[in-house]
């Protein structure tokens, strides 16, 4: 059976030896993705997952990725949970005519006005990563797994 699944749900990525770090979906996107904040809290159960814990913490991954782990019940929900500040919805570049100009892209895939090219090139193409490098993110930042240079790619810098 398919979990259903809205924004906002927070839920359980493994980890290892029956921890889990705490994920929060931030906005469904089309085609069956997802736009998730993964945090550095961990839990060891979804009874145990203290969502007021949350207000405290910030994320220290956003990206998206396929929403199969979510729908198969690999990560259980844990509760729905806004957050008193909502994260900063990404804004990609990306060219209509290749060569062309970048134009800004929206993770809907919608496309918005033409960038300037310094503004181009301070923005990524849209990119979505599998689950598992998500959890693999996740295992690394507990110190799990070793760290991935893809990682980079979706960790949240300190500065935003």
């Amino acid at each position: 059976m398919l979990v259903r699944y809205r924004r906002n749900d927070v839920f359980l990525i493994p980890v290892a030896n029956g921890e889990f770090s705490l994920g929060r979906v931030v906005l469904k996107v089309d085609g069956g993705n997802v736009l998730v904040a993964v945090y550095p809290e961990l839990a060891e159960s979804v009874e145990a997952v203290d969502l007021g814990r949350l207000s405290s913490s910030r994320p220290v991954f956003l990206v998206e990725t396929m929403d199969l782990r979510l729908k198969d019940g690999t990560w259980r929900l844990a509760g729905n949970w806004t957050p008193p500040a909502e994260l900063s919805i990404p804004v990609y570049k990306t060219q209509v005519e290749p060569g062309g100009d970048f134009f800004e892209q929206h993770v809907d895939g919608s496309i918005g006005r033409r960038l300037a090219a310094d503004e181009a090139a301070r923005l990524k193409k849209q990119k979505s990563f599998s689950p598992v490098l998500v959890e693999k993110a996740a295992q690394a930042f507990q110190g799990v797994e070793p760290w991935l240079p893809a990682f980079d790619e979706i960790r949240i810098e300190e500065s935003a």
